[in-house]
């Protein structure tokens, strides 16, 4: 009987992905990925896989294929270190594109007002405007890691620190400029997609995230409404068939919210492209074949 496949959940990938080489994480980073690192575990990993670490032992996966949350080049280190040896992946150029909020808002706005802004004055510009919907705007960085890296900033009102953010942002690849609306339900589709393009999505999941957008949990819908499912599956395949142009395959998904508006809700069927595995993946998908 084969192996178990060796994991290592990599959730800080995007911020090695902005990085780059000489990439290591903060203290407060590590922190963060061992609040959620068991929980994920127990639904993406199937019986007889091996989770490690950057501090695993030499050798100690030896004869097993190798998953990552995220192949990053540190993460895939990491596998061969232990011994085991990683599964086909996209590479790094790749995965700085597909990681980055500019991917999803190349897909076009779902949020009347959003922008990802490249230029320090422009995104300034736009947060002295009032937003066509919401109280304020939420400002998130290109490249971030669960519910980190983005403020609420009020309309005409942005601070110092709230300049500086931006303007760090901007450095660092641009900035995601969005109305801040009052959400009611989060939701998620996963899916895979093969090297020649071929796209299987997993069930809708909703999700229950913090105040800051740090997620806390998921569970599948067994029913959803059609007119939801359908929206959010639509925005699934678009993403899909985006991904693989640029050269992308693997798990993915997409994030999607229904928020207050005139008195009732509103859906936005993609607020976010994860190319990667994510918190839920396990939840909406199953765990990854060994």
């Amino acid at each position: 009987m084969a192996a178990g496949a060796a994991w290592i959940l990599n959730l800080d990938a995007e911020y090695e992905v902005a990085t780059g080489r000489g990439y290591t994480p903060r203290r407060a980073v590590l922190a963060a990925m061992a609040a959620h690192r068991a929980r994920i575990a127990a639904t993406l990993l199937a019986p007889g896989d091996l989770l490690i670490d950057a501090e695993t032992a030499p050798g100690a996966a030896r004869g097993r294929v190798g998953r990552c949350y995220c192949p990053t080049p540190r993460a895939l280190a990491a596998l061969r270190r232990a011994g085991a040896e990683p599964e086909p992946h996209p590479p790094p150029k790749v995965l700085r594109v597909v990681l980055s909020r500019a991917f999803s808002a190349s897909l076009g706005p779902t949020l009347p007002g959003e922008v990802f802004v490249t230029d320090a004055g422009v995104a300034e510009a736009t947060l002295a405007a009032p937003p066509p919907i919401g109280d304020g705007w939420r400002v998130k960085r290109a490249y971030g890691m669960a519910g980190r890296d983005q403020r609420v900033v009020r309309a005409g009102a942005a601070s110092a620190a709230d300049v500086g953010f931006v303007r760090a942002s901007i450095a660092e690849g641009g900035v995601a400029v969005e109305p801040n609306v009052r959400i009611v339900r989060e939701y998620a589709l996963h899916g895979r997609l093969g090297a020649g393009g071929e796209v299987t999505l997993g069930s809708l999941v909703e999700s229950e995230t913090d105040g800051h957008g740090a997620w806390l949990g998921a569970v599948r819908l067994e029913r959803p409404a059609p007119a939801l499912a359908a929206a959010v599956a639509a925005e699934a395949e678009r993403a899909a068939a985006a991904l693989s142009h640029l050269g992308y395959f693997g798990p993915f998904g997409v994030d999607a919210f229904t928020y207050e508006a005139d008195g009732g809700e509103e859906l936005r069927p993609r607020s976010e492209v994860n190319a990667r595995f994510t918190m839920a993946f396990g939840v909406g998908f199953g765990a990854a074949p060994s």
